[in-house]
């Protein structure tokens, strides 16, 4: 067995192969990207999205439990089950996050049509416009 200093210095170790690590994958890309989607179907199918309800998001998780096997009732003691109680809260902790938090910046690409009015007064020209058809920008959620 090592010595109290040997320990601490293994776990000092430790930590830092763990804080190395997490930076070392929070700079990789996450996967494959996902697909784009049609324009006229963003446009179309945003109106009908529900957005999030967190009680049938964890709803729908402790089905999962349930199929999984593991047991979703009252304990044995006849206590509340604090698992689901902590699921519930979990899901809604994070949906608040996304909701309240979440930033989403989008860069619609140069060259966009824009039908647009304006003047000068001998100066260079102020207008407003509108696209003058449907535009695919890039997002990135933060």
């Amino acid at each position: 067995m090592g010595t109290t200093t040997d320990i601490t210095k293994a776990g000092i170790m430790n930590a830092l192969k763990t804080v190395a690590g997490l930076l070392e994958n929070s700079f990789k890309a996450g996967g494959t990207p996902a697909a784009d989607i049609n324009k006229n179907l963003i446009l179309t199918g945003a109106g009908f999205k529900s957005g999030l309800v967190p009680v049938e998001i964890a709803g729908r998780i402790i089905n999962k439990k349930k199929d999984a096997g593991i047991p979703i009732g009252p304990l044995a003691s006849g206590g509340q089950n604090l698992d689901l109680i902590m699921e519930t809260i979990r899901v809604e902790e994070i949906c608040k996050a996304i909701i309240k938090d979440l930033k989403v910046t989008v860069a619609i690409p140069p060259g966009t049509s824009v039908m647009a009015t304006g003047g000068n007064a001998g100066g260079p020209i102020v207008v407003q416009g509108y696209t003058t058809e449907k535009q695919e920008g890039k997002g990135l959620e933060r």
